[in-house]
């Protein structure tokens, strides 16, 4: 709905969240348009051997908590609910929820059927663990780590193991990757996440 309204990025998102409040109805319609199609795309992509499914709202953080209760959570329960739904028991695979920045709404966010909720890098990992007893976490280092040294990237996966533990937790950046980082960089991070996972499971 952003890059619709706005025709391309924007620093304030200004064009699209003036809608949220100047046409509500017609913002509604929009969004349970656009969660229809990303259902039916994201069924196909099952259908086609996806084994995990991840939703992206990259622009939760944006959003005051009001705006994202009213309009944007009843449409990621529906694609979670819709998506499940069709593709029935034998066809289900996990699903991922990314709302990034949506600090405000993790108790709401819980009350979703998504199996995994995807943490950014400036949330708190303490906090996250109590408001999602019976999730899955993933995340959630900071993607400028990767130009950090490999000591360092070392250090840090240390640190997420420590924080998150050994299990209910899938080890990722809290972002993507930016287009300049080497690739030598990530596969220090995803070796020392194991180096040190094998420690904690011994230990």
């Amino acid at each position: 709905m952003v890059y619709m309204i706005e025709g391309g990025g924007s620093k304030t998102y200004s064009k699209a969240k003036s809608w949220l409040y100047k046409y509500p109805e017609e913002s509604c319609d929009l969004l349970n348009l656009l969660s229809t199609f990303i259902v039916d795309y994201l069924v196909e992509q099952v259908k086609a051997g996806a084994q995990l499914l991840q939703v992206f709202d990259s622009h939760a953080g944006e959003l005051p908590k009001s705006l994202f209760i009213s309009f944007i959570l009843p449409c990621l329960k529906k694609i979670g609910e819709d998506v499940k739904e069709k593709l029935g028991p034998n066809l289900s695979v996990p699903m991922i929820l990314f709302a990034k920045g949506a600090h405000y709404a993790f108790n709401e966010i819980n009350e979703t059927n998504y199996d995994v909720i995807a943490l950014d890098w400036t949330m708190d990992v303490e906090k996250a663990r109590e408001c999602f007893p019976n999730k899955t976490l993933m995340g959630n280092l900071d993607p400028c780590a990767l130009y950090a040294d490999k000591e360092k990237i070392d250090e840090l996966a240390k640190d997420l193991v420590e924080k998150f533990g050994t299990r209910r937790w899938i080890a990722n950046l809290g972002h993507g990757m930016y287009p300049d980082m080497s690739p030598d960089h990530l596969e220090a991070l995803v070796n020392s996440v194991h180096k040190h996972s094998q420690k904690d499971l011994t230990s």
